[in-house]
C-alpha cells in the first residue's frame, strides 16, 4: 500500500491559505481606503473580516483531532487480488 503522511497535504493547504490571505488583505485595504466612507462601508468591512475569521476558526476546529502521523493511503490493492 502506498501512502503519504497527511502533513504533506498541509503544504497544499498552506499555499491556498497564503493566496487567500493575500487577496483578503488586499480586499480589506481597498474597502478601508475607498469604501469605508460611511456606515455601510464599515459594515461591509466588518462582515468580510467576521466571515473570514469564522472560516479560519472552523478550519482550525475541524483539523484539531487529526492524527498527522498516520499514513493516508493513495490506493490500496485488496489482499484477495493476490
Amino acid at each position: 500500500m502506498i501512502g503519504l503522511p497527511p502533513y504533506v497535504l498541509l503544504v497544499v493547504f498552506g499555499l491556498f491559505l497564503a493566496g487567500f490571505l493575500f487577496f483578503s488583505l488586499a480586499n480589506i485595504i481597498l474597502l478601508a481606503r475607498f469604501g469605508a466612507r460611511n456606515a455601510v462601508g464599515l459594515l461591509a468591512v466588518f462582515i468580510f473580516i467576521a466571515v473570514t475569521s469564522g472560516i479560519l476558526f472552523l478550519t482550525w476546529q475541524s483539523l484539531e483531532g487529526t492524527d498527522w502521523t498516520a499514513n493516508v493511503p493513495l490506493f490500496a490493492i485488496p489482499a484477495s487480488v493476490f
